[in-house]
């Protein structure tokens, strides 16, 4: 996975969950960043505000995943990855569990070697997402941006420490 949930910058540590209906004809994987699109969860892109990482795919009555829904896919296939159905929105309704909280730290991918760009690995950056699951390092800067940057994860230095900033939850 390109981003991974590390830690939090509060405390209690714990996420703030919103189960969200999936749109159609999309491919879904756990700790992807999404977006709404028209009320319903799509992935994300640069330039767009941050709804935030999907933690959980779901029924519509809440159980879990068992195959990863490509047509004639084998039971038990469910891997963290699922392909909505084309009236995912008015038939099987399948959710996203994501969690939205701005504290949520994650160690996530970037799109270019860190520290190419001046800030990509320092903490105060800030950077868009190049794709629902990796950062593109150029787009560093100290202005306006998706992500804030807390700079590079000890636990893997080709990344970097980041949590969402442009959240349409709460700002815009």
């Amino acid at each position: 996975m390109a981003f991974s949930a590390i830690g939090s910058l509060v405390p209690y540590g714990g996420p703030v969950l919103r189960s969200q209906i999936v749109t159609g004809s999309v491919t879904l994987t756990v700790m992807d960043s999404v977006k709404l699109v028209s009320g319903f969860v799509s992935l994300g892109t640069a330039g767009v505000v941050v709804l935030g990482h999907v933690s959980g795919i779901r029924t519509n009555l809440g159980s879990g995943m068992q195959s990863t829904g490509v047509a004639g896919a084998s039971f038990g296939s469910f891997v963290g990855t699922f392909l909505t159905a084309s009236d995912n929105t008015t038939v099987a309704m399948v959710r996203a569990e994501v969690d939205v909280s701005q504290f949520t730290l994650y160690s996530a991918e970037l799109d270019n070697t860190i520290a190419t760009t001046t800030g990509s690995n320092l903490a105060g950056y800030r950077m868009d997402l190049a794709d629902e699951d990796t950062l593109d390092e150029d787009t560093a800067t100290t202005s306006t941006a998706q992500y804030g940057t807390w700079g590079v994860d000890p636990s893997n230095s080709a990344q970097a420490v980041v949590n969402i900033l442009e959240s349409i939850v709460f700002n815009t």
